[in-house]
């Protein structure tokens, strides 16, 4: 039987994102000549690989939300939209959605000026809005944790604007042109909808028109090694990347990558067709090399600002795109029982979590299925759950209102199924934690959350 979570590094996170696409803007000229063919370019390319599949990713999101002839349902740039609905097993757009908060999101093209955020009182309700730069790295929060429930006014500038903001209006300076606007609202389930809905119709983003006659951008093709040279080379060329990148920048643009750089060379294209497939596949068998505490693995402290952790950031890429920082959320992923044996999907185990988690927002598990490549998302199941956390509804609690949740293929007894949670028939999953505002003790190591206990023998 294959093991239900395997410990890889490619998805410890989750979320779901309507994404929205950077301006199209032409990539510079390439005036160098074409690079010679390295002795190490398969190597090399793995690294270009790593090092650039996030950027790459937010292209090829942003192309299908905003430009690709395909979508009938194109949004702008400079315009939030709204997820109206929690995902479930058909949604698909995104690898590791959640089934916590709705979503809205809108992709920010400051070169034309800075973009105004107006938000409303959002009172106890979690919140967040959080700002990425074009490497994925969370640069600025407005929300719940930071700058209170609200309401209040911010203007989001690019790196080239230096004016002054309205009076009464907060100042975000962005560390690139394109820019990732997401917001989280906690929902508590479907009867909660209409309330968040007006919440997100109360965000009002105010944007200087972008100019039509700009050109689209590269349209991304999948698993094509030239064209992800080609679609990574403009978004580098429109968003310059930080100086701490220079070294690994040096090495791969002996293989072509490199900020608006032309056409690869004919030999050059070869190499990408032949040696691309490699790189992706040693991401996806990458090992996560982090201790589990109580069998859970959890995200790297520099998730969400990675600094220069490629390869972090390149497994959060494939995922979970966008991930927060821990101070805003911790990422755990079940990879060991209690005694410390793999997870088997031929077992069943109880998950024990206790009455009073140190948290100031809310907490979940949800399971997932992994794809053949390597993506997660819901999957059908007898219940339609897809996560049990502080606010699912019908849980019996113990006496001490501690929750003995039920982490099993197969329906349990009938009067204990309102604390199940199914994983995926296939024998192919992963369970994911989501631990919102997480407090001291939880960040730094002092509390750690319940193992799962097997409910049998286990030979």
């Amino acid at each position: 039987m294959n093991l239900i979570f395997r410990r890889r590094i490619l998805a410890v996170l989750g979320l779901c994102v309507i994404l929205v696409p950077f301006a199209a803007i032409p990539a510079q000229a390439q005036t160098a000549s074409a690079p010679a063919i390295p002795a190490d370019s398969e190597s090399l390319i793995a690294l270009a690989y790593r090092y650039a599949l996030p950027v790459y990713e937010i292209a090829r999101l942003r192309y299908r939300q905003s430009f690709d002839p395909s979508n009938p349902q194109r949004i702008p740039l400079n315009t939030l939209v709204h997820a109206r609905m929690l995902a479930d097993h058909t949604s698909r757009f995104v690898t590791t959605p959640n089934n916590d908060t709705l979503y809205s999101s809108a992709n920010l093209d400051l070169r034309f000026g800075p973009v105004r955020i107006d938000v409303p009182n959002f009172t106890a309700r979690y919140n967040s809005l959080a700002f990425m730069d074009e490497y994925t790295n969370n640069f600025a929060y407005i929300g719940r944790r930071t700058t209170g429930p609200g309401p209040g006014s911010f203007l989001v500038a690019s790196p080239a604007w230096h004016g002054n903001p309205p009076p009464g209006v907060k100042i975000i300076h962005a560390p690139t042109p394109d820019v990732t606007l997401l917001v989280r609202i906690l929902i508590d389930g479907p009867e909660d909808l209409d309330a968040v809905h007006r919440l997100q119709d109360e965000i009002v983003l105010t944007a200087p028109a972008p100019d039509p006659h700009e050109p689209a951008p590269i349209a991304p093709i999948l698993d094509d090694g030239p064209n992800f040279a080609a679609v990574v080379n403009q978004a580098l060329g429109l968003n310059p990347p930080p100086a701490e990148d220079a070294l690994v920048l040096a090495k791969i643009a002996k293989v072509g990558i490199a900020p608006g750089a032309g056409p690869l060379s004919p030999e050059m294209e070869q190499l990408w067709r032949k040696d691309f497939p490699k790189a992706q596949a040693g991401l996806r068998s990458a090992t996560l090399a982090l201790q589990p505490v109580n069998g859970w693995s959890y995200a790297a402290h520099d998730i969400g600002n990675f600094g220069v952790d490629y390869d972090l950031r390149a497994a959060v890429a494939l995922g979970g795109l966008l991930a927060l920082t821990r101070e805003e959320a911790i990422y755990g992923t079940a990879v060991t029982d209690s005694a410390g044996r793999a997870l088997d999907a031929s077992h069943r185990y109880r998950l024990h979590v206790p009455a009073h988690l140190p948290i100031d927002a809310f907490w979940s598990i949800s399971s997932y299925e992994v794809e053949p490549d390597g993506r997660l998302y819901f999957f059908d199941n007898p219940l339609r759950r897809y996560a049990i956390g502080d606010r699912t509804s019908g849980l019996k609690r113990n006496a001490d209102g501690s929750i003995d949740i039920l982490v099993q293929r197969d329906p349990p007894a009938s009067d204990q199924t309102a604390n199940w949670l199914p994983v995926a028939p296939s024998g192919q999953g992963r369970l994911t934690l989501r631990l919102y505002q997480p407090r001291a003790e939880i960040l730094d190591g002092r509390f750690a959350f319940p193992a799962l206990e097997p409910l049998e023998e286990i030979r």
